[in-house]
C-alpha cells in the first residue's frame, strides 16, 4: 500500500516577489510610457510576414456573426455595441477587456469565410491599433500581448489577404512593434501560465518576422526552464487547477503546431510536456467530458477540452493512450486521486493548496471529492467565480465537499494568498477493482488540535461509494494524543450539482440523477440536513443547487461520521 507524506508539491525554484521586484517593474512601466519609447521600437517596411505560422483551433461562426452584430461576450460577461468595437466600451470586468484584446476570436472570423467578415475583423483590427497603438500598461501586458501576436500571426495572411496599402502597412509596423515590445517585456509576464503565452507569442512572432535579435533567440531556452518550473513529473501544472491546465496546454500545443508551419525549430521540450499534460487533464476530466473544480477552474465547454486533447495527443496514441506515473489513477506530484469503476468516477484533492505565487487563485479544499456517474455529475464543489466578495468564498472550505471544523478553513485564505500549508498523508489500496484511500492532514491542528482523516471506497462495480470522516484530537510537537477540544463544531459538505434532485429521509437521503437513475445515501454519527448551496461551475452563471450536511460536536474523544452513496437497483 503506497504512502505519500507531507505535499509532494513543492515550488522548484526561488522567485523573487519581493519589493525591490515590485520596484524595477514599476520603473521599467514608467520607462514604457514616456513618450520616446514607441520611437525605439523600430519596424522594418515590409509588404508580408517572412512566414506564416497555423492556429490549429477551430473558429465558431456563430460567434463571429454575434460580434459581428457588436454583441461581445469576454469572460462570461456580454456588451452591446451597435457598430461600435469593443476597445470604446467601458468594460464590466479587467478579464473581459484582456480576453477581447487577446484577439483569440480572430479564428471565428475566418471560419465564418466571406468577404463582410474578413471586411470587419479588419476593422475591428485597424480600430484596435487606432486605440491601443501605443505601450498599455494592461492591454500590453506581456502574457496577453503574447496571445495577441500568436493570434495576428497566425491569421496575417486571412486579414492581408485583399487588403490596402494602408491597412497592410499598418498593421505589419503595429505586429512588429509589439513584437519587438515582447522581448523585452516576457519577464514582466504574470508567473504560471502568463508567462508561457508571453513566451510562446514571442517565439512565434520572432518566426514570422524572421528573427527578432539576441533576445528573441533566448526565448526558447526561457520557455525551456518554465517548463521544468511549472509543469510537474506526472503531467500537472503547479497551479493545481485543472482550467489554467488546459490554458496551458493549449498555448503549448499552438506554439508547435505554429512553429511547424512556419518551417521553425519546434523545442524539444515541448513534445514531452504537451504529452504529460494532455494525460494530465484526461485524468481532471468527469464522465461528461469536462474538467473538474478544484482550485479555481470551471467545467470549460466539454468540445474544447475534447479537441484539445485531440490534437495534443499523437495519433498513434489516441486510441490507447500512454501511462504516465505508477498508476493512471494517481498523479503523485499533483495531489489527486482518481477512483474509477464501472460508471462512477470520484476526483479527490490529495494534496496542500498551490505555492506562492500560485496561490491567489487556491482554493482550501484539502480533501474534497468530486463525484460523477457516466455523464451525470452528483457531488461538486461550488466552483470559483471572480468579485473580491465571490472569490473568496468560493476558495472557502465550506464551498467544498469536505469537512469543515469550527466554521474554519483547512488552510488559510486571504485575498492575495493562502496561508500554512497543511501536510497531507495519503495510502491507497486496490483489490480486484475495488479501491480505498486512507488520507490525513493537520490543517486544523493549531487551532482545535484536530486531525481530519477521511477514508473512501468505491466497489468494483462502481454503485456504491462510501466513506468516513473522523476527527482526531492530537498534541503537536510528538505528545501524546490530546482530548479533542470539546464542543468544537463540525459540518461534513456533499454539495450537489443543481441538475440531482434530492430529499431528505430519517436517516440519509434520496438522489435522482438527470438521467432518472437513483442514489441512496445513508449516515450516522451526526445529524443530516439540507442546506442551500450555491453552483459556480461555468463562467458567466450563478446556478442554485443544494447540499447535504452531517454536523455535530465533537466530543472528547473525536468524532467518526460515516456515511454511503448506494444505487438503487430498479426493476426492468
Amino acid at each position: 500500500m503506497p504512502t505519500r507524506h507531507g505535499t509532494s508539491l513543492r515550488s522548484t525554484r526561488g522567485r523573487a516577489t519581493g519589493f525591490l521586484t515590485t520596484l524595477q517593474h514599476r520603473l521599467r512601466e514608467r520607462i514604457f510610457a514616456a513618450s520616446f519609447y514607441h520611437h525605439t521600437l523600430r519596424a522594418k517596411a515590409r509588404d508580408k510576414l517572412s512566414a506564416q505560422p497555423a492556429d490549429p483551433w477551430r473558429g465558431d461562426a456563430a460567434r463571429a456573426n454575434a460580434l459581428f452584430q457588436g454583441r461581445y461576450r469576454f469572460a462570461g460577461s456580454e456588451v452591446q455595441l451597435f457598430n461600435r468595437p469593443p476597445w470604446v466600451a467601458e468594460a464590466p470586468s479587467l478579464d473581459w477587456q484582456l480576453e477581447a484584446a487577446a484577439f483569440a476570436w480572430l479564428r471565428d472570423f475566418r471560419a465564418e469565410g466571406g468577404e463582410a467578415a474578413r471586411g470587419a475583423a479588419r476593422e475591428l483590427v485597424a480600430t484596435f491599433i487606432e486605440t491601443f497603438g501605443e505601450w498599455h500598461q494592461a492591454i500590453w501586458r506581456a502574457d496577453v500581448l503574447g496571445r495577441r501576436l500568436m493570434a495576428w500571426s497566425a491569421h496575417a495572411d486571412y486579414l492581408l489577404a485583399g487588403a490596402d496599402h494602408v491597412f497592410r502597412r499598418g498593421f505589419l509596423v503595429s505586429f512588429e512593434r509589439q513584437a519587438r515590445h515582447l522581448v523585452r517585456a516576457v519577464s514582466l509576464a504574470p508567473e504560471g501560465g502568463g508567462r508561457i503565452a508571453a513566451l510562446c507569442g514571442a517565439l512565434l512572432a520572432d518566426a514570422a518576422l524572421g528573427g527578432l535579435g539576441r533576445r528573441a533567440r533566448g526565448a526558447t531556452a526561457d520557455l525551456e526552464a518554465e517548463l521544468r518550473e511549472q509543469i510537474l513529473p506526472d503531467g500537472c501544472h503547479v497551479s493545481r487547477n485543472p482550467s489554467e491546465q488546459m490554458r496551458v496546454l493549449r498555448d503549448l500545443v499552438w506554439l508547435r503546431h505554429g512553429l511547424a508551419a512556419a518551417r521553425a525549430p519546434v523545442p524539444l521540450a515541448l513534445h514531452g510536456a504537451i504529452e504529460r499534460m494532455a494525460a494530465m487533464l484526461t485524468f481532471l476530466r468527469h464522465g461528461d467530458g469536462a474538467l473538474s473544480l478544484f482550485h479555481g477552474s470551471t467545467e470549460e465547454d466539454r468540445a474544447i477540452v475534447a479537441e484539445t486533447l485531440a490534437l495534443a495527443t499523437p495519433a498513434r496514441e489516441r486510441t490507447a493512450p500512454r501511462v504516465i506515473g505508477p498508476s493512471p489513477d494517481v498523479a503523485q506530484y499533483a495531489g489527486y486521486e482518481r477512483l474509477a469503476a464501472g460508471h462512477t468516477l470520484a476526483l479527490m484533492d490529495t494534496g496542500a493548496p498551490p505555492p506562492e505565487p500560485f496561490a491567489d487563485l487556491g482554493h482550501a479544499s484539502t480533501l474534497a471529492l468530486e463525484l460523477s456517474v457516466g455523464r451525470d455529475r452528483m457531488i461538486v464543489n461550488c466552483g470559483h467565480r471572480a468579485g473580491d466578495n465571490w472569490r473568496i468564498a468560493s476558495r472557502a472550505t465550506a464551498a467544498h465537499a469536505t469537512m469543515v471544523v469550527g466554521d474554519a478553513n483547512s488552510t488559510e485564505v486571504t485575498p492575495t494568498g493562502l496561508g500554512p500549508r497543511p501536510t497531507v498523508t495519503v495510502r491507497r489500496q486496490e483489490d480486484e477493482g475495488n479501491v480505498w484511500i486512507d488520507a490525513d492532514h493537520d490543517g486544523y491542528l493549531h487551532r482545535f488540535g484536530l486531525k481530519h482523516r477521511r477514508r473512501v471506497y468505491l466497489s468494483a462495480a462502481g454503485d456504491t461509494f462510501r466513506g468516513e470522516d473522523a476527527l482526531e484530537g492530537v498534541a503537536p510537537g510528538g505528545a501524546p494524543p490530546a482530548r479533542a477540544l470539546e464542543g468544537t463544531p463540525f459540518v461534513v459538505r456533499f454539495h450537489l450539482h443543481p441538475d440531482v434532485q434530492v430529499s431528505l429521509l430519517a436517516d440519509g437521503a434520496l438522489l435522482r440523477l438527470a438521467n432518472g437513475e437513483g442514489w441512496r445515501f445513508r449516515a450516522g454519527g451526526a445529524a443530516i440536513g439540507l442546506e442551500e448551496s450555491i453552483y459556480l461551475g461555468q463562467i458567466g452563471e450563478l446556478r442554485r443547487a443544494e447540499q447535504i450536511v452531517l454536523s455535530g460536536t465533537v466530543p472528547p474523544e473525536g468524532v467518526a461520521v460515516k456515511w454511503a452513496f448506494g444505487r438503487i437497483e430498479t426493476a426492468t
